[in-house]
C-alpha cells in the first residue's frame, strides 16, 4: 500500500526509477520478430499429386484388369457356373490363370488404394497439394465400387458371350 497523498505535499520521485514513456510498448525479443513477419514458405504439392496418381492407378488399372480377367473367366466357365448344382473352386480350374490375374489385380488395387488414401489424408493435413489430395481421397474411396462394378460387367459380358454361342 502506498501512503495517501496530501495536496500540500506532492509525491517525491523514487531515486533510480523512471516512469515508462506513454504509450507503453513492451520490449520486443528480436528472435521472435522475424517469425512474426516472415510468411510461411510454400510447400511442394508433390505429395498430393502422387497420392492422386496412385489412386487413379489403383482404381482404373485394377478395374480394367478385373474386367478383362472376369470376362475371360465368364467366357471360359460361364455355362458350367450356370448349370452347376453345387459349384466349388474346382470349377475354376480351366481358367486358373485368369483367376490369378483377377486376384492379383484386386489385391494390388486394394494396396495402392489404401496407400493413396493415407497419403491423401496426410497431404491434406499438411497442406501439400491439397486439391490433388482431396481428389485422391475421393478416387480411392470410390475405387472398390468401381472395381466391383467392372468385375460384374466383365463377368456378365463373358457369360453372355458363351450363352450366345
Amino acid at each position: 500500500m502506498s501512503a495517501p497523498h496530501h495536496p500540500d505535499f506532492p509525491p517525491q520521485p523514487v531515486p533510480g526509477y523512471t516512469p515508462p514513456a506513454a504509450p507503453y510498448v513492451p520490449p520486443r525479443d528480436p528472435r521472435y520478430a522475424a517469425a512474426l513477419q516472415a510468411p510461411e514458405p510454400r510447400r511442394s504439392a508433390a505429395l498430393g499429386r502422387i497420392a492422386l496418381l496412385l489412386a487413379l492407378i489403383a482404381t482404373i488399372g485394377s478395374s480394367a484388369a478385373l474386367a478383362i480377367a472376369c470376362g475371360a473367366i465368364g467366357a471360359g466357365v460361364g455355362d458350367d457356373l450356370l448349370s452347376a448344382v453345387n459349384p466349388g473352386p474346382e470349377l475354376l480350374t480351366p481358367v486358373r490363370s485368369w483367376v490369378l490375374l483377377a486376384e492379383i489385380a484386386g489385391w494390388a488395387g486394394t494396396g495402392l488404394g489404401v496407400w493413396a488414401l493415407v497419403q491423401g489424408i496426410v497431404a491434406t493435413v499438411q497442406r501439400r497439394g491439397r486439391g490433388s489430395a482431396i481428389a485422391a481421397i475421393v478416387v480411392a474411396g470410390i475405387g472398390p465400387a468401381v472395381a466391383g462394378f467392372a468385375a460384374f460387367v466383365g463377368l456378365s459380358i463373358g457369360m453372355g458371350a458363351t450363352a450366345a454361342l
